[in-house]
């Protein structure tokens, strides 16, 4: 007997989705000196396509028809999913894992920023304010709390990758509606993660020839492997799951638990320190979500 889709179980797969992206900050930052950046991600990814292409085959055999006619989609969120999770492993090798977890609060910000900015949808002055708190929020964070540092432009470049990140994830929010409805969520995920995997190739074969190719050994098939079931399939999966029992609106809120869940690991995990800028940054940030999302928004499907 099929088990009710409940609030409760959409919380406990949110919560879960928060735990997993987490996690993929405190692995990929753990490891950033072991593994290449790019060669990690391709085979995270390729990794995600063979967990899920036993389930995803039925469903892409059904729906073939709507899926070829509809590539152009599957390569844009592609495009925006797999180039955005490689930015993420790339800042963090020039950043801590705790500065990343806090940047991606903000992506439910900008993804009502920028549906504001290229989509003309309506923007209420709460939702303005909650922008503008984010956007002060971050600034706080790159700039570690030390007005020198903005006026002498000195940031860490990691920290303004992660933020393009954040922006790659908006843009992926904002285009998942030119996906056909027909389509189930397990082979949209494995198109989608399909194609963006087969444009990230070049890159990978260019960082192998010319940075470094990743090394086979316990560490490096242990972080793919990881990063491929927790992040690149039971994230999204149970994202999208939750997503359909509550709707994007609430669901969007889970994503403050990241970097809730990201500073607690990298403290145990990595040794990082919290500083008072995190606190002060993090506080605008979730301060700045809630008020974006809060009655006036209207946004469109958010996923990580």
């Amino acid at each position: 007997m099929k088990k009710p889709e409940t609030p409760a179980a959409a919380y406990f797969l949110l919560s879960l989705t928060a735990l997993f992206l987490a996690g993929n900050h405190i692995i990929g930052r753990a490891v950033h000196g072991q593994i290449p950046p790019v060669g990690l991600s391709f085979w995270r990814w390729v990794a995600g396509i063979l967990i899920l292409l036993p389930f995803a085959l039925p469903g892409v055999r059904r729906h073939w028809p709507s899926m070829r006619q509809h590539w152009r989609a599957f390569a844009l969120l592609g495009f925006f999913m797999i180039c955005s999770t490689t930015l993420v492993l790339v800042a963090l090798t020039m950043t801590f894992a705790i500065n990343v977890s806090l940047i991606n609060a903000i992506q439910p910000t900008l993804t009502v920023f920028f549906a504001w900015l290229i989509f003309k949808e309506p923007l209420s002055a709460r939702c303005g304010l909650g922008i503008s708190c984010g956007i002060c929020g971050i600034t706080v964070m790159l700039c570690r709390g030390d007005l020198a540092v903005l006026a002498g432009l000195d940031f860490m470049a990691g920290d303004f990758i992660a933020l393009l990140a954040m922006c790659g994830f908006a843009g992926y929010a904002l285009n998942l509606n030119r996906l056909p409805p027909e389509i189930s969520l397990t082979p949209a995920l494995l198109g989608i993660i399909t194609m963006g995997t087969l444009m990230l190739l070049p890159v990978y074969l260019w960082e192998t020839i010319m940075v470094k190719p990743v090394p086979v050994s316990a560490v490096s098939i242990g972080a793919i492997l990881a990063l491929a079931l927790l992040v690149s399939v039971l994230a999204n999966l149970c994202w999208n799951a939750g997503n359909r029992i509550i709707g994007p609106s609430r669901a969007s809120i889970f994503i403050n638990l990241i970097p809730v869940f990201g500073i607690l690991m990298a403290i145990i995990f990595l040794g990082e320190k919290l500083q008072a800028y995190h606190v002060i940054g993090g506080l605008m940030v979730v301060t700045g979500l809630i008020l974006a999302a809060g009655p006036g928004s209207r946004p469109r499907k958010i996923t990580p």
